[in-house]
């Protein structure tokens, strides 16, 4: 797996074209404000520029979140290139990543986004089963889903898919069918992601009416090891906790959160990470558009710098999402710095067959991911 210390730029896009019942980001339904916001991030990626202190290397990835990045217009989304290319510099073998809908997904949008430099999409399917589809309020069905991802993958090679775990009404069968579905159109990447009901008011109440739809932890746990086990036996092994790919096409720019190497966000809502601080723009549209055009900062909330100990400490729990682990000899000055309470339960991890060490790097055990939680909990 590759490690870059090249910084990564996310750029926040927040139009949809209509708001799912699962999403928690910061979203529009509509483009009303397109052209507002697009100008109010030129003028922030010019005003973070001049502020630059020039240690910075080339961004090397680029990654268009949203919202739906798809849904505007691709030219857009080139202006934004040119930008940063022209501001920060952006390296030659950069890594250029868009979201994308399948109800947006057609020839020509394909077309667009790879004259602009996109070189990677992200696909938003959740699923390939069209009763599944309905509770999550995905615009799509699973047959336009099949045909979108398809024609990406002719487009780009290097395309990538999302699904979920703990839709209303999901089977094993039916999970199982999304994913060989997707690996069958010939993607090279898929995230798996659990569903969050706390996130999705109306399907909470949908659980209160209807439980027997929705499945409990063992079965979530059940679902997650078979999705492991079909996706490895297809030659995607998992390289991070919710993340599988074919091996040389891991996600180049989400490894920079999981390695900690500095990442600026761009756009109402991005966070940014400069190697020390953490700092998240304002997610209010009109108060980023007054900011911008006042010369303002955008920046709502920064974090302290970390001590050097807790950003280790930060970095073995980021490390231990990956599969390959951390160095054994990171891990042990972790441990020794750790409660004698703490030390006594990480140890009980060992035991407990949630951590194992193999040459020289400690990593979670496919039992220790699905418990993964109560293993960080140790080090917080």
């Amino acid at each position: 797996m590759n490690e870059s210390r090249a910084p990564g730029a996310y750029v926040h896009v927040p139009f949809c074209a209509h708001r799912c019942t699962y999403c928690s980001f910061i979203a529009l339904e509509g483009r009303g404000e397109e052209e507002d916001f697009f100008e109010g991030l030129e003028r922030e990626i010019r005003s973070r520029g001049t502020e630059a202190t020039g240690a910075l290397l080339d961004f090397d990835t680029v990654y268009f979140g949203g919202g739906t990045p798809s849904y505007v217009d691709a030219r857009r989304l080139g202006g934004v290139l040119s930008s940063l290319e022209e501001i920060f510099g952006v390296s030659s073998n950069v890594e250029i990543t868009a979201e994308a809908n399948p109800d947006d997904i057609d020839a020509s949008k394909l077309a667009a986004l790879r004259d602009i430099g996109v070189n990677r999409l992200s696909v938003g399917v959740q699923s390939l089963v069209d009763a599944e589809l309905v509770p999550l309020e995905r615009r799509h069905d699973a047959a336009a889903a099949r045909r979108a991802v398809t024609a990406a993958v002719r487009t780009f090679g290097n395309v990538s898919a999302d699904l979920m775990i703990g839709i209303p009404g999901q089977t094993l069968e039916s999970l199982l069918g999304s994913v060989d579905g997707l690996v069958s159109c010939g993607i090279s990447h898929l995230s798996v992601y659990l569903l969050e009901l706390e996130k999705a008011p109306r399907l909470v109440s949908l659980k209160k009416e209807r439980p027997e739809l929705f499945p409990d932890d063992d079965e979530m746990a059940d679902l997650w090891e078979a999705v492991d086990d079909r996706l490895t036996a297809a030659g995607l092994p998992r390289y991070e906790l919710s993340n599988w790919a074919r091996p040389g096409f891991e996600s180049r720019h989400n490894l920079k959160y999981w390695q900690m190497t500095p990442v600026l966000g761009f756009g109402v809502g991005a966070h940014s990470f400069d190697g020390r601080i953490r700092t998240a723009n304002t997610g209010m549209l009109t108060e980023y558009l007054r900011r911008t055009r006042a010369g303002e900062s955008t920046v709502a909330t920064s974090e302290k710098p970390q001590e050097d100990f807790l950003g280790r400490k930060e970095g073995l729990m980021l490390g231990l999402r990956l599969s390959g682990g951390v160095p054994s000899s990171t891990f042990e000055e972790i441990r020794k710095s750790l409660s004698p309470d703490s030390i006594a339960r990480m140890n009980d991890a060992f035991l407990a067959g949630l951590l194992e060490e193999e040459s020289d790097r400690v990593r979670l055990t496919r039992r220790g991911v699905l418990l993964s939680n109560e293993v960080f909990s140790l080090l917080v």
